[in-house]
């Protein structure tokens, strides 16, 4: 019996993640299917203004913020064609790190995208609850938690931190430090808050198109001021620190919102 319960809850953990990858169509790529690649690129703003660390930057609420770190996790993409059919990026090979400090992981690629028209692209924010409970074998790269990860896990039942955003911040009543660290998968042996959140970035205004054997660049913007107006306003005076509670669902909701497609001509 305590067998079949502990099945039982790891299945209704991983529900979420099996409907990402299949609810919108099978994948119609065979093996020979011409392939080409896809860069993506992340560009972060504030607002209307370029985003940077160590910049202060202003709040609608009167407040401003000053970051000294800001990293995150893109995970699971999805490539879907105007039919609503879904190219899925193997697993394995879709786990990213976005990191301020590091402007080399602010673009990565997927080599090997099925040839057709595509518009929109659907990724995760955070580590998935199945790539979370994998044994550390499974779990290198990015999500090593010996190396790259280290400073991005808490753990097993905890799991990654999805995402990590440090500063400080000035408000009409004071100043202070600012710390966000977002995490939870919904729990390994105990259930917890889950702060995993999927993103679906439209394509549509000029569709990504790719074709056998070429590069194509798709930008992405992210939004830095989204995590604190995005779905519901935050003050950061109030909330100058927020770590493993149900506030941070908060703040996921909330940079579920900072992504949008920038269109080059």
């Amino acid at each position: 019996m305590i067998f079949v319960s502990l099945f039982m809850k790891q299945l209704i953990m991983l529900l979420p993640l099996l409907l990402f990858l299949h609810g919108c169509g099978e994948d119609p790529a065979g093996p020979n299917a011409s392939m080409g690649s896809v860069n993506i690129t992340i560009k972060h703003v504030f607002g209307d203004k370029d985003f940077a660390l160590g910049t202060s930057h202003s709040l609608p609420n009167g407040e401003s913020v000053s970051c000294s770190m800001l990293r995150y996790y893109l995970s699971n993409f999805r490539f879907e064609r105007a039919d609503g059919t879904m190219y899925t990026v193997p697993q394995d090979a879709s786990y990213v790190l976005i990191d301020m400090s590091i402007p080399e992981s602010l673009n990565f690629s997927f080599p090997t995208i099925p040839a057709g028209t595509y518009t929109a692209v659907h990724f995760l924010v955070g580590v998935d609850s199945l790539r979370s409970t994998m044994g550390l074998d499974k779990r290198m790269g990015v999500l090593d938690v010996g190396a790259a990860a280290q400073d991005m896990y808490w753990s097993w039942n905890q799991g990654y931190i999805h995402f990590k955003l440090e500063g400080s911040y000035t408000s009409p009543n004071g100043s202070g430090d600012m710390r966000y660290h977002i995490g939870g998968f919904g729990g390994y042996s105990t259930k917890t808050i889950n702060c995993v959140r999927s993103v679906k970035v439209d394509l549509s205004g000029k569709p990504c198109s790719i074709t056998s054997n070429q590069s194509t660049a798709v930008h992405i913007g992210a939004d830095v001021q989204k995590i604190f107006t995005g779905k519901q306003a935050i003050s950061v005076a109030i909330n100058n620190s927020v770590m493993f509670a149900p506030f941070a669902t908060t703040v996921a909701d909330n940079y579920a919102t900072m992504f949008s497609y920038l269109v080059k001509d």
